[in-house]
């Protein structure tokens, strides 16, 4: 545990705005945003006062469980649809990944040096067919309420991505995250609705909202939770 932080290790970002902000993420980085005029010495005192509070926060963090989603080494865990799983990393006759109980245990070829990027890779090369399945799944559960109304079927593409957890393109591509592999079906299920209704409405207006409802009238709950649960793994991804 983190006992009260006296000298922090902090990124300063700087922007035109009024006031000094100091931000705490989940994987421990502090950053702290300052206006452009600001001195250092307003910056550094402006830490030094939040003293108590940044080391309540890193506390919290170090006693949250962590998951370590991003070394593929055995041993790590991985949140996979919202469960914890645990990655067994071991050396075979050839590439399998199989699912035993809330394991997953990666057999890697005996060609591959036996190095977390080639665990890494074949974990992904798994998961990202998991990812095509549930997500064509999904879009073919709710797809028939558009298909009804003279719209095609989009076509999906599993994608990493920075910002979004989706999008629908104007070609009729859906392109949905892996990173939601992740997170439980039901939030999952959230994004692909909010997808499709882009093929009604290419915006976020009260039409598009209305007929979000209608489908799934709990979809802001749903985003809540999302949002939520993406802000726990922050930096804790896969990738």
């Amino acid at each position: 545990m983190r006992q009260q932080l006296l000298l922090p290790s902090w990124h300063l970002v700087r922007s035109k705005r009024k006031t000094l902000e100091l931000r705490v993420y989940p994987d421990g980085r502090v950053e702290v945003r300052a206006p452009m005029r600001a001195t250092q010495r307003d910056i550094q005192t402006f830490v030094d006062s939040r003293q108590h509070w940044l080391g309540q926060k890193l506390s919290e963090i170090d006693a949250r469980p962590h998951i370590e989603m991003w070394r593929c080494v055995d041993g790590a865990r991985l949140l996979l649809w919202g469960e914890p799983h645990q990655l067994v990393c071991e050396q075979g006759s050839k590439n399998t990944v199989q699912q035993q109980d809330n394991n997953l245990l990666l057999t890697l070829s005996r060609r591959y040096q036996p190095s977390a990027e080639n665990y890494q890779a074949l974990l992904e090369s798994h998961l990202r067919d998991q990812a095509r399945g549930q997500f064509d799944g999904l879009i073919d559960r709710w797809f028939p309420f558009f298909a009804q109304r003279g719209f095609e079927r989009p076509t999906l593409f599993v994608k990493k991505m920075k910002t979004r957890w989706g999008s629908l393109s104007v070609k009729g591509n859906i392109n949905l995250n892996l990173a939601l592999i992740h997170f439980s079906l039901d939030l999952v299920e959230s994004v692909v609705v909010h997808e499709l209704c882009h093929l009604a409405h290419m915006n976020h207006g009260p039409k598009f909202k209305a007929l979000q409802t209608q489908l799934l009238p709990d979809w802001r709950e749903r985003k809540c939770r999302l949002d939520a649960a993406s802000k726990q793994l922050a930096g804790q991804m896969l990738w």
